[in-house]
């Protein structure tokens, strides 16, 4: 296109036989790196190629920028200053990889202002290619070329040091609920992921993976953990792949891939195959934060972002007499694991898969929809659940109340919340069932809604 351009520049004469509209057409259709060489050909052509709505297009074409801002959302003087700078920090990189993670960043940080700030406020400013070649320095290997754009962008959540000390977690200490990745609670049970930042990405790796084995600490980061040490997430840098560990991650080194290999990689042309898998990881949890899968939620007085579903097919509702319940589960594979033989010690073969599952109840006011009832309140008396693995049944409960409680719910009041657990032998399973409410109170010991 440059070659073609100047050779149509040297066939019209110096006075401009060119018309400007056709010179800027070609233009447009120039690399950038072209539209440079072509500022050379004469004055004409260099303020042709230094108009500043070719750049603003370039911006956009290649990073998705509309601003005339840097990557630290630092004023430029025109766009051409901001493709510059732009192109000074990515170069190295595919630009639709550069525009898809920058779209990534982008959407977390809307949704968070938008729905938790506090995780805005812990997001740290993109890592410089100088910090980057001094982790993998000190790692002794290269991180994949998708890693390194992401933590260029971001790196990662600040989180105080003492939230992840184990000694501090071992106490029962206080923790930072404000994991960017979200999680889930039940019983003694409480998971909130933070993505790591280089410096803890570098120091997690190089203290737990080594108590782990080599067959984990090979090759592999540590690239987010939950507050409470109790699941965490690895980069396999040779291919890029991101798993989660098991509950035999510090005995066997077992891992689960987190992100399901392409159908077709060879059709999508903005895919890099593995990879890629921590981006697409983070694209696949941007969709679901936007769609309202994932939603803030309170617990115990603090918020945090719920890995219980809300929406269908992967949530269910149920509405009787004014009585709605949704429920929703998900796989904890910190307390899973792959192994074929897993019935030694304590170990019972039902503990394979360990799925929890949470249950939000509520009594609907009267002419919500289409609910119409006469009650102003009904209380939980008992519970009927059947469990199954595959198509088995292989438990079938009938018991008074939930977790010890017997809410008490109020016409247009607020939501009971409850979590719990189940193991089940296979992968797959089902927990189907029905609750018995009765109007008015039941029993003298209530349990009231929160907030």
């Amino acid at each position: 296109a440059a070659a073609a351009a100047a050779a149509a520049a040297e066939a019209a004469s110096m006075e401009g036989e060119v018309p400007g509209w056709i010179l800027q057409l070609l233009l447009s259709k120039c690399q950038p790196s072209d539209v440079a060489r072509c500022a050379c050909v004469n004055r004409r052509w260099r303020l042709a190629a230094s108009d500043d709505s070719l750049w603003k297009d370039f911006c956009s074409r290649y990073f998705d920028v509309s601003e005339t801002l840097d990557l630290l959302q630092r004023p430029c003087a025109s766009f051409k200053e901001t493709f510059d700078k732009w192109h000074a920090d990515f170069y190295m990189y595919p630009s639709s990889l550069v525009v898809r993670a920058k779209r990534c960043w982008q959407t977390l940080t809307q949704w968070m202002e938008s729905n938790f700030p506090d995780v805005v406020k812990s997001l740290l400013p993109g890592a410089s290619q100088e910090e980057l070649d001094e982790v993998e320095k000190e790692l002794g290997w290269k991180l994949p070329m998708p890693v390194r754009l992401l933590y260029q962008f971001c790196n990662g959540q600040e989180t105080p040091w003492s939230d992840f000390d184990e000694d501090h977690v071992a106490a029962g200490g206080r923790q930072n609920y404000i994991g960017l990745l979200g999680g889930y609670d039940f019983y003694h049970h409480l998971v909130n992921v933070h993505l790591l930042p280089l410096p803890q990405v570098l120091a997690f790796t190089q203290h737990f993976l080594p108590r782990w084995g080599i067959r984990i600490a090979s090759n592999h980061v540590l690239i987010a953990a939950s507050c409470n040490l109790n699941k965490f997430f690895f980069l396999n840098c040779n291919d890029g792949t991101v798993h989660v560990g098991t509950k035999k991650l510090v005995a066997d080194g077992e891992m689960i891939p987190c992100v399901p290999p392409l159908q077709n990689p060879a059709t999508n042309e903005n895919c890099l195959g593995p990879q890629d898998d921590m981006l697409r990881w983070l694209e696949e949890y941007c969709l679901s934060l936007q769609n309202g899968m994932f939603r803030v939620r309170k617990n115990d007085g603090l918020w945090s972002i719920s890995l219980f579903p809300e929406n269908e097919p992967f949530c269910t509702e149920a509405v009787t007499c004014g009585v709605q319940v949704r429920c929703s589960a998900v796989f904890v594979p910190e307390l899973s694991t792959l192994a074929e033989d897993d019935h030694n010690g304590d170990d019972d073969e039902n503990d394979k898969y360990l799925f929890c599952y949470s249950v939000r109840m509520r009594l609907l006011p009267s002419g919500m929809g289409s609910t119409q009832h006469s009650l102003v309140s009904c209380q939980l008396s008992r519970r009927h659940w059947i469990i199954r693995a595959d198509d088995e049944v292989i438990s079938e409960i009938h018991a008074e109340a939930v977790i010890g409680m017997f809410p008490l719910l109020q016409s247009g009041g607020k939501t009971f919340i409850y979590a719990s657990c189940s193991s089940l032998t296979s992968s797959s399973g089902s927990i189907e069932g029905d609750f018995t409410f009765v109007p008015g109170k039941y029993v003298s010991y209530l349990w009231r809604a929160h907030d």
